[in-house]
């Protein structure tokens, strides 16, 4: 078979078990691990044999891209995906790519390099810019997707919907799959990121693009984009958009940016200007866990009401939350543009609105301080014969007025699945 694109290859457990057979990991790479420092060793034997636990809990459709929030399972999955694009041991799969296949003498061959090239992995430093506001225009229009980076599915009609309607800010939320190497970065993100002539583009960083370092996210994405360090501001008259990193810290706000921020909310405060904010972890959420960290760096300008509005991804889902009664704040998850997420047990709770491809809108009650929310439910017709398990991709577009926002809520196709407006 001729050399596939990596970013249409999955990894599955099925077949990194048969790969390595029943042996344990100490058993199949003595050669390559025996020479180690034995502290070394066993750190990196119970990284792997933990990345394979998570990878058989979380594998249930066979041949369908999984990419657990674990970093030594994301490091073997990019590993082997490009792997078996260099050397052709894929097989076409009913859900879209191609999935690899090994056999036993594959790992022997290329454990050396694989452990070798996960010892070498360290952090890129970080980038500490004080970036200014860079201007955008009064009315614009932006368009957002996270979770986005894999190639296949629904992402690249997301892409295609969104050149169609030409932003003049599209930004991504973050999450190259599997570990945001450069390969990846480069045929999962910036080969099918939308091209607007004169549009302003940002990419957040994540953790996934973290799990190899962030390498590829500094050195490739960033001057990709012209964009100057991995957090960065928009404005115009009447509004300020603020993009995070909560990538380089898991979870978190690494360096300066707290005190970058509290002085970008004092300008606008001075200015009269909305604030909305944009990162790749959640601030709160009502299907996993919170985000202390993050929101211990941010709760004097939340409790102050200056934040208007809050986008996030890395939950696999699209999730409209009620104006937050403390804050006053709209929350808003958005991780739904192109990684394929089980769908969640939402039958019990009421549907609000039924949307011409199938999907419906169900609204879920408020939850230990977490404001209630619409929750987007449906199949996903871009996993041919997954359709039923797997929900649906899209994205989001605001068009910023003078004191409001108009929301729309995007299958990826373009077509309108929610429009409100926000004040």
């Amino acid at each position: 078979m001729d050399r596939v694109n990596p970013s249409s290859v999955v990894v599955s457990f099925s077949n990194v078990s048969r790969m390595l057979g029943k042996e344990s990991v100490a058993e199949t790479v003595p050669a390559e691990l025996a020479a180690l420092d034995p502290a070394e060793r066993a750190r990196l034997q119970a990284g792997l044999e933990a990345a394979l636990t998570i990878l058989e809990d979380d594998q249930r459709e066979p041949g369908v891209m999984v990419a657990p929030n674990h970093r030594p399972a994301a490091l073997f999955q990019s590993f082997l995906a490009e792997q078996a694009a260099t050397q052709g041991k894929v097989e076409p799969t009913k859900a879209g790519g191609y999935e690899a296949k090994f056999d036993e003498k594959d790992w022997l061959g290329w454990a050396g390099s694989f452990f070798s090239w996960w010892r070498k992995l360290k952090k890129h430093d970080w980038l500490s810019a004080h970036p200014d506001p860079l201007p955008m225009p009064s009315g614009a229009s932006i368009a957002m997707l996270s979770d986005w980076g894999t190639g296949l599915y629904g992402a690249p009609i997301c892409a295609d919907s969104i050149q169609r309607a030409k932003p003049q800010v599209i930004l991504h939320l973050g999450d190259v799959y599997y570990a945001g190497t450069e390969t990846e970065v480069k045929e999962r993100f910036l080969r099918f990121f939308p091209q607007v002539p004169g549009a302003i583009r940002r990419a957040s960083n994540s953790n996934h693009e973290m799990y190899s370092g962030g390498y590829a996210y500094f050195r490739n994405t960033l001057p990709a984009l012209d964009q100057f360090a991995s957090y960065f501001a928009l404005e115009n008259d009447r509004w300020l958009l603020v993009g995070l990193d909560t990538g380089y810290a898991e979870h978190d706000l690494f360096g300066d940016q707290v005190a970058w921020l509290d002085r970008l909310m004092k300008r606008a405060k001075e200015k009269g200007q909305k604030v909305i904010l944009t990162s790749h972890h959640q601030p709160f959420s009502i299907f996993e866990g919170q985000g202390p960290k993050l929101l211990a760096k941010v709760q004097h300008l939340l409790t102050s009401k200056q934040v208007f509005a809050w986008y996030w991804g890395h939950e696999h889902r699209c999730v409209l939350h009620a104006k937050h009664p403390a804050w006053a704040m709209y929350g808003r998850c958005i991780g739904h543009s192109g990684f394929p997420y089980f769908r969640e047990t939402v039958g019990h709770t009421p549907v609000v609105k039924k949307n011409a491809d199938g999907s419906q809108w169900h609204q879920l009650d408020a939850n230990d301080g977490v404001p209630g929310a619409l929750f987007l439910d449906g199949p996903n017709a871009f996993l041919p014969g997954h359709e039923n398990r797997y929900g649906p991709h899209g994205y989001v577009s605001i068009q910023l007025g003078q004191d409001s926002i108009l929301e729309t809520v995007h299958a990826a196709d373009g077509s309108k699945l929610y429009e409100h407006e926000l004040r």
